[in-house]
């Protein structure tokens, strides 16, 4: 069922999902409430909750314009890979970008909540995570053999970090990804093709009963398919702001 609702001069359309899953994102898991990021006025979005996180999706543009995950890092919990990457059957499939765009070809399923970020909890919360995680709604196609998401040098070394903080010292994390989606984005197999990502890490402090809120903000240009890009010479650098 559809819940139309309007907030921050966007139309949100929420998922009444409450008999199947979680609440999602939790805009109060911070010890300072810190709610998603808000849209452009007047974007449609469908906002679907999963486990420990939330996917603000882009019917027309069939991507996330925005995910939100909480991390526990004294809960987080080890399981399975698996590899079930699947649609979600809550909403149009004409509204989801799908294995047709990434079938034969350089592309990755990139994660945009990463996988193991919500895996926190009880063993079957945290088995329900990960799977939700491979939904298509929380990927985005990305240069693949190694190019973007996979470097450890890169946004996977970021993302370890991130995690690696909140597991070593017990700390609560909440973090936003998504692609940037610009008008001028090419066309692949009738998607626009996302050619930068971001992402926010924030977390507060308690110091002399102050409570402070922390956050740090990266931009990452998508690299040329491997096939254009120069053999020698430097990689592009992630953004800090």
């Amino acid at each position: 069922m559809y819940i139309p609702t309007v907030g921050s001069g966007c139309l949100t359309i929420t998922m009444n999902t409450a008999l199947l899953y979680p609440a999602g994102y939790n805009a109060d898991f911070l010890e300072i409430p810190l709610p998603l990021p808000a849209p452009p006025a007047g974007t449609l979005i469908r906002e679907l909750p999963y486990t420990h996180f939330t996917v603000l999706l882009d019917p027309a543009r069939r991507l996330a314009i925005a995910t939100g995950v909480n991390i526990d890092g004294d809960q987080l919990v080890t399981v399975d890979r698996g590899d079930d990457w699947h649609l979600d059957s809550r909403i149009p499939l004409y509204e989801q970008t799908g294995e047709s765009v990434y079938a034969r070809n350089d592309l990755d399923r990139g994660h945009l909540v990463r996988r193991q970020d919500p895996v926190w909890d009880d063993t079957t919360t945290a088995r329900r995570a990960n799977y939700d995680t491979f939904a298509y709604t929380n990927a985005a196609p990305q240069a693949g053999a190694g190019a973007f998401n996979q470097s450890k040098q890169l946004w996977l070394g970021l993302e370890d970090h991130v995690l690696t903080y909140a597991r070593t010292n017990g700390n609560r994390i909440s973090v936003f990804t998504a692609p940037v989606l610009s008008a001028q984005d090419p066309i692949y197999r009738g998607v626009k093709i996302p050619q930068a990502f971001w992402k926010m890490a924030a977390w507060t402090t308690t110091t002399e009963d102050s409570t402070v809120l922390h956050a740090a903000g990266f931009v990452r240009p998508k690299p040329t398919a491997r096939r254009h890009r120069p053999r020698h010479g430097p990689r592009p650098s992630p953004h800090v702001w």
